[in-house]
């Protein structure tokens, strides 16, 4: 009876210690999901202090697009305006789109592309797109990974017991 009482007392503590441990490691991985998303926002940011001059550059070669650049601008403003990880996927999303037309309708104007001005914009902006693109990218898989840890048994009744549920703000890549 006393070495069954030990041996029960052995394993609740070897338990206790895997459990702590799986604990930790998910407390850990949020972490690093949350400072691969301060990445994301950051590149966002950087982006979208490249809108405005990128707008005005087009506004001056081309008045006539206002409504384009009103777009671009008011979903500069949205995202600037987000708070929530979904909240700012969703307005870069927007931006995307608004970006992607006003290019478009740039490519009718000839001087405004022969341009100094715009062609150092428009690099600035795709080097821009490329660390959002790496750090969307390096979040997404923490993500993956963290989501896949919790499926596993026992993480899933860890997590279940301590709360730590699976992250849903994947930040998809915009379909061209």
């Amino acid at each position: 009876m006393k070495y069954l009482v030990l041996a029960l007392m052995a394993v609740a503590l070897v338990f206790g210690v895997k459990c702590i441990t799986i604990r930790k490691d998910l407390v850990s991985q949020r972490q690093a999901i949350d400072a691969d998303w301060a990445q994301v926002d950051a590149a966002l940011v950087h982006r979208a202090g490249i809108v405005p001059e990128l707008a005005n550059t087009v506004q001056a070669e081309a008045p006539s697009e206002a409504s384009a650049i009103r777009a671009v601008n008011d979903a500069r403003n949205l995202l600037s305006a987000a708070h929530g990880q979904h909240e700012k996927i969703q307005a870069n999303a927007r931006l995307d789109e608004a970006l992607a037309r006003l290019m478009l309708l740039a490519e009718n104007y000839p001087k405004l592309e022969g341009g100094k001005k715009y062609g150092d914009l428009l690099e600035a902006l795709k080097g821009a797109e490329y660390q959002i693109a790496v750090a969307r990218r390096k979040y997404n898989e923490a993500v993956e990974h963290y989501n896949a840890r919790i499926d596993l048994f026992p993480n899933n009744i860890v997590a279940s017991l301590t709360r730590l549920g699976k992250i849903d703000a994947y930040f998809q890549t915009p379909a061209i």
